[in-house]
Order: structure tokens, then C-alpha cells, then sequence
């Protein structure tokens, strides 16, 4: 299975008899991963130009499992917000994710030292309510064949009172939702795309229909489900794709049982795009030009705000009763 996903599957030698590095690797079938000392001995090292390979690699988290919510994420009211790095790195293509700038290549490290994450979510929420984004720098629902960690955040918000969980995908997966523990506290979070968008910049995700057929599987299983809007991507004819795709939106899913909506259009941290901007001269995202406020780069006021306004008052028209997010 995993030669048709990754180059190579590597494994730090501290992890090798780890249980989670065990059942990972008899998940993708792969008996005799190559050893390394350290992940980032692999992990650090820039594609060469043109390379799209990509390597899994099994380690240990050297550093902290839980981290404060960056500004340019939404809170979504929550007021001890974080996020988890518990796999790094995406297995879709997005040219617009800040992961481009953030790591070096494509390989993807997942961290089998879980308990320890959750450990620290254990002494969180023993002083305050912690809301927690666990798949922040990947997309764990697309990995969950691999992983199985969707289920153990489901299961562990659960059975953790003051723990809620975002889980934000852009999978078209609608299998897996009946089979996990429900929970009001497990929220499944759906990024939504124009199909011109997706097509254009987010190379490996499926179309609109295939989002909404997962995120209607969530819905019916009984989860908490989020639609994010969010980022919207400018071009030409944002007006007519993004109103368009709401109608589609409107008319395939039953907007009155969402939990809420967020929206913002594109932001990213001035250091993430400088590495974006050298790594992909070519991009049309990577080299617009953004004005920067307080270190971070997004749209000029006139496209954030005409993007943005427009699709809350079309949302108001179909869901005016659903709480709409949108990023300060």
C-alpha cells in the first residue's frame, strides 16, 4: 500500500517499538522501514528542484504537543485555544498552504508518541476549557486509513469534559463518520472550494460535490459540523464562482443543522511567504501583492472586504440563523 502513497517509509530508531509505530506499519504494509536517528535528518532536507516524491517518516515529538492558536486562525470564541502538531506535513497539494512555507519539502513525519499529547491535553484541562485543533498542519481525516488518530481525538473528546476538538479536512471521505464515537465536543470541520479554485490550486482534494457528500456523512452521523469558507483565494471571477458555489452548497446540504460558518479570505505570516515566494516563483498566490499588517500579508482592504462582505450577505440570505465567523 505505501509505495503507491510514499518513496520511503522511515522510522527513528527510539520508535521502532513503539505500539503506534507498530500498527502503522502493519496498516500500510511496509515490514522493514529504513532506520534513522533523528526525523529531521530527513525530514529538513529540501526537495531538490522539480521533485515531488515524498517520504513518511515515524518519530518521536521532540518538543511541545500542544501550542497557543496562531492570530491568523479563528478562535471561534474560544478562549484557550491550540493547536496539535501530531503529523506534520500534508498528503494534499494546496499552493496556498502555509505548510509550503513552513517545512522544506513533501515528506510527512507522524508523531506515534500520542499519549503524550494527550497527556498534556490532560493537564490543560484540569486549569481551563481547551479547545483544540488537531489537524492544523495536515489533514487527518485524509490520513485516518494510516493513522487512526481521527478516532482516538473522537474518542478522547469523548471521554475529556472540557476538551472540545476541531477536526478540519477537505476529505471527500463518507465512510468512516458512522463508525467513530459521537461526541457534541468532536466538531468535523469542512474546508469548501469553488470548483475552479480546487482545480487550480488545490492539487490531490476532490471537487465540491465530494466535500459536501462528506460533510452531509458527518451531519447524519451525528456530529457537531463546521463549514469554513475559509481561505477564499482572489481571482478575476471570485464574484460568480464563490456565489455560485454557495448556491450548490445551499442546495446540497441542510444549512439550518450546521453548527456555524467561518470566513476569511487568504493570510499568512510575512517569514511563511518570504520561503513560499523563493520556493515558488511561478505562483500566482505566492506572488501577489500583499500589503503587510503587524507581520502578517493579506489581501489590500478593497479585495479582503469585497470578498469577504459579499459572501456573509448571500449567507445571510440562506442561513440566517447560522453563526458566520469571519477573521479580525
Amino acid at each position: 500500500m505505501w509505495r503507491a502513497l510514499f518513496d520511503n517509509v522511515y522510522v527513528e530508531e527510539r520508535t521502532l517499538e513503539d505500539a503506534e509505530t507498530v500498527r502503522i506499519l502493519e496498516r500500510i504494509g511496509c515490514d522493514s522501514p529504513l532506520v534513522l536517528r533523528h526525523y529531521k535528518d530527513v525530514f529538513d532536507k529540501r526537495n531538490e528542484k522539480g521533485k515531488t516524491g515524498r517520504n513518511l517518516i515515524l518519530a518521536h515529538n521532540p518538543g511541545k504537543h500542544l501550542y497557543e492558536g496562531a492570530p491568523v486562525c479563528q478562535s471561534f470564541g474560544n478562549e484557550h485555544f491550540y493547536y496539535s502538531p501530531g503529523v506534520m506535513n500534508c498528503i494534499y497539494d494546496c499552493e496556498y498552504c502555509f505548510l509550503k512555507g513552513m517545512y522544506p519539502g513533501n515528506d510527512i513525519c507522524i508523531f506515534t508518541d500520542i499519549g503524550e499529547t494527550f497527556s498534556e491535553t490532560d493537564e490543560l484541562v484540569k486549569r481551563h476549557p481547551v479547545y483544540v485543533c488537531a489537524s492544523y498542519n495536515t489533514d487527518l481525516t485524509a490520513l485516518e486509513n494510516i493513522t487512526g488518530y481521527v478516532r482516538r481525538w473522537c474518542e478522547k473528546a469523548s471521554d475529556t469534559p472540557g476538551l472540545s476538538v476541531e477536526l478540519r479536512s477537505k476529505c471527500g471521505r463518507t465512510d468512516i463518520y458512522e463508525k467513530l464515537p459521537v461526541s457534541e465536543r468532536a466538531i468535523f470541520a469542512f474546508t469548501l472550494s469553488p470548483d475552479e479554485i480546487a482545480e487550480r490550486f488545490e492539487k490531490g482534494t476532490p471537487g465540491l460535490d465530494g466535500r459536501i457528500a462528506a460533510l452531509n456523512a458527518a451531519m447524519n452521523a451525528g456530529f457537531p459540523v463546521r463549514i469554513c469558507f475559509d481561505p477564499m483565494i482572489y481571482v478575476r471571477n471570485w464574484r460568480e464562482i464563490y456565489s455560485s458555489m454557495i448556491e450548490r452548497v445551499a442546495a446540497g446540504v441542510c444549512l439550518s443543522g450546521i453548527k456555524d460558518i467561518s470566513i476569511g479570505t487568504f493570510r499568512i505570516s510575512d517569514q511563511y511567504l518570504k520561503n513560499m515566494r523563493k520556493k515558488y516563483p511561478g505562483s500566482p498566490v505566492a506572488q501577489y501583492p500583499y500589503v503587510n499588517e503587524e507581520g502578517y500579508y493579506q489581501y489590500p482592504d478593497e479585495v479582503r472586504l469585497s470578498m469577504e462582505e459579499h459572501v456573509k450577505r448571500e449567507l445571510a440570505e440562506k442561513c440566517p440563523n447560522v453563526p458566520v465567523f469571519d477573521w479580525k
